[in-house]
């Protein structure tokens, strides 16, 4: 269940509102942050640009059997200013978090943030058609992916003594 602040859900209820996506990877440069609307904006601390058009992202299905599901965030090739910034930054394994905003629609103001994709950023892969189109599509990984790994740790009394000597919880 999701948790809406009374201010999003009445102006959902009005109907006023707008709902934007707004995409953040960190890097060590400093974050690579964009959304999908003009001008900038800042939220906890982050300065998202404006890049109406420039990216879309898949849409993210859940499982029942906790198996992790990638996302798809597909760029312009032809966005110079992108371009640019993914050309000189090393993006693998990054971490990206990609959020969706409900904003008052009478006003600039940001009224609910929830995340909708949290994971890291794995491959990139440029698409070109002669004549065409050219998008840079990243396939990004879930934070889910974590979940399914194995951990070396037993319940056992050796391991536990491992950890701590005193500790005699699985001991016979």
């Amino acid at each position: 269940m999701r948790v809406i602040a009374n201010d999003a859900l009445a102006a959902l209820d009005s109907g006023r509102f707008r709902v934007r996506c707004l995409l953040r990877a960190e890097m060590d440069e400093g974050d690579f942050a964009i959304w999908d609307d003009y001008g900038s904006i800042t939220v906890a601390g982050v300065t998202y640009s404006g890049a109406p058009g420039r990216f879309t992202v898949s849409p993210v299905s859940s499982v029942s059997d906790m198996s992790a599901r990638n996302c798809d965030v597909s760029l312009s090739a032809l966005d110079l200013e992108t371009i640019g910034k993914i050309d000189e930054i090393d993006w693998h394994q990054r971490p990206i978090t990609i959020q969706r905003a409900i904003l008052a629609e009478d006003a600039p103001q940001t009224i609910h943030v929830m995340t909708y994709f949290s994971g890291f950023l794995d491959q990139m892969i440029w698409k070109e058609t002669p004549g065409g189109t050219a998008n840079i599509t990243f396939r990004c990984e879930p934070s889910a992916r974590e979940l399914q790994r194995k951990g070396t740790r037993t319940r056992s009394d050796s391991d536990q003594r491992e950890r701590d000597s005193e500790d005699g919880f699985f001991a016979s």
